[in-house]
């Protein structure tokens, strides 16, 4: 009977807890309704403000506005610079024993073709309830929406009941070299609860996705040279074409139905654990409508069903992102070029790390002649990958349900690349943690028209506002992080040539 009793009263205190929760949190969403123009607005302002990381352009001025707005809400600030690069926005808010970390970057992706664009990527043009702009998905409209959570949850309940620690750089499309630098040197600052990323989306179906962990990269250039400049055509008969070259050189690391084909590449893959192959049977993609989505016919290798999730996400890429030679440009022009190069990226999964991969390359391409073709690291990051059971996971995975009314789909690794490593591999055990974000199936993130739906970004406000509480309830870290591979977490340095 005593027992009874004392069960009786816990879930009768539940009971009053979760009302209270959620009378709270309807002051809070009131305080967002209230502000939702205003915070749309903060957002239209970064957005209309280019900061290309590959060009330079605008890049201080932005800086010093993510400051300022930060200073806004009350979070204190350093900004850090590395040698010659962007800044690095130190933010800190908050009190408590735990400590989380957030993480964004207000660089955004080249605009690529303005022909391709219905609007103009800096006007930050809403159209039918959405925001068309770069960097409006990735990864403005977080980073606006987090510090926009802040703000509410403290003019609705006073000071942060956890530190929040925000680290907000500017070359993520770069491979992020100042922030590995900055990490290994101050990997105190990094030592944290959790940490929480900035990418994620809702699928086709409108179903909010969570990621445990992002895959690896490396991301190379192949050259091929040929003779001293470009040519007239006509010594095609007995002059070597390097864009000849390069093309028989790339056949060779992908078969024609899309498997990686570099020698001991394969085998170097870890086998999926437990865990994760039960998280993959819950986990499905809509085929149907990405396919319409995306205008194609189909999946590579006729994929379909669980093998095209498990390819999906624990699936390695090489993927050539782009390849420059002669003359493609208006009007004819009959010549021979002097060089070809392309750009390739691949994805990694557990155990592939960006050195050993370029080493499989190089002595692929050396085994089969192709000594000539140059091989240059551009940039690179390991993965990093954590368990569904660490504090911070089960924070974001609890509030979204809350939030969007079911459970989201939780990727225990997204096939997306960042870097997870230098932030979460700073410190030793590593750092769990959980992303997600505003955007949706059509945002199109790096691309052209490239948008958010404005009820997502303040439904993302609601969401972090609920998670600084879920993290104010746990108890204590939960050591939750299945790998991260910290010991690989350097960028190649840029023009490193094998």
């Amino acid at each position: 009977m005593k027992s009874f009793s004392l069960s009786l009263w816990e879930r009768v205190g539940e009971r009053a807890w979760g009302r209270k929760l959620r009378m709270s949190f309807s002051r809070f969403d009131k305080y967002v309704d209230r502000h939702a123009q205003s915070f749309v607005e903060h957002l239209q302002t970064l957005c209309r403000m280019p900061s290309v990381a590959a060009r330079g352009t605008g890049m201080r001025a932005i800086a010093e506005t993510v400051e300022q707005m930060m200073q806004r809400v009350g979070i204190g600030t350093r900004s850090h610079r590395v040698g010659n690069g962007y800044p690095i926005i130190y933010g800190e808010c908050g009190s408590g024993p735990q400590s989380y970390i957030l993480y964004g970057h207000y660089d955004v992706q080249p605009v690529g073709h303005l022909s391709e664009w219905s609007v103009g990527p800096f006007a930050a043009t809403i159209l039918d309830g959405k925001l068309y702009a770069r960097g409006a998905a990735n990864s403005k409209g977080d980073l606006v929406a987090r510090l926009a959570a802040v703000e509410a949850y403290q003019k609705t309940f006073g000071k942060l009941p956890v530190s929040l620690r925000f680290f907000v750089e500017g070359e993520d499309g770069l491979g992020s070299p100042s922030l590995y630098r900055f990490a290994k040197e101050n990997a105190d600052m990094f030592a944290a609860e959790g940490c929480i990323w900035d990418e994620g989306y809702k699928d086709t179906k409108e179903r909010p996705v969570i990621s445990l962990g992002f895959k690896g990269i490396q991301f190379v250039e192949l050259r091929a040279h040929g003779a001293r400049a470009d040519l007239h055509s006509k010594w095609g008969a007995i002059v070597p074409n390097p864009a000849w070259r390069l093309v028989q050189a790339l056949a060779t690391i992908m078969s024609p139905k899309g498997v990686i084909t570099i020698d001991g590449f394969s085998s170097q893959i870890a086998p999926i654990s437990e865990e994760d192959a039960e998280a993959l049977k819950v986990i499905e993609i809509d085929e149907a409508g990405l396919k319409h989505e995306f205008r194609i016919a189909g999946w590579v290798r006729s994929m379909k069903g669980a093998a095209l999730v498990k390819e999906h996400i624990f699936g390695p890429t090489c993927t050539i992102c782009g390849i420059r030679t002669g003359h493609t440009e208006a009007g004819m022009k009959t010549i021979l070029p002097s060089l070809a190069v392309a750009r390739l990226d691949f994805r990694l999964v557990p155990d592939l790390t960006p050195s050993l991969v370029v080493e499989l390359l190089r002595a692929h391409l050396d085994e089969r002649g192709f000594k000539d073709i140059e091989i240059i690291e551009l940039a690179s990051a390991p993965l990093a990958k954590s368990s569904a059971q660490s504090a911070v996971a089960r924070a974001v995975i609890d509030s979204a349900t809350e939030v969007y009314g079911s459970r989201p789909l939780v990727y225990p690794m997204d096939p997306a690349s960042g870097p997870v490593g230098a932030v979460c591999g700073a410190s030793s055990p590593p750092t769990p943690v959980a992303s997600f974000g505003i955007s949706h199936a059509g945002s199109n993130p790096h691309g052209p028209d490239e948008n958010i739906r404005l009820d997502d970004f303040l439904q993302s406000i609601r969401l972090i506002g609920r998670v600084i509480n879920k993290l104010a309830e746990a108890k204590s870290k939960t050591s939750g992080v299945a790998q991260a591979s910290s010991g690989h977490a350097g960028i190649s340095q840029s023009g490193k040539h094998s």
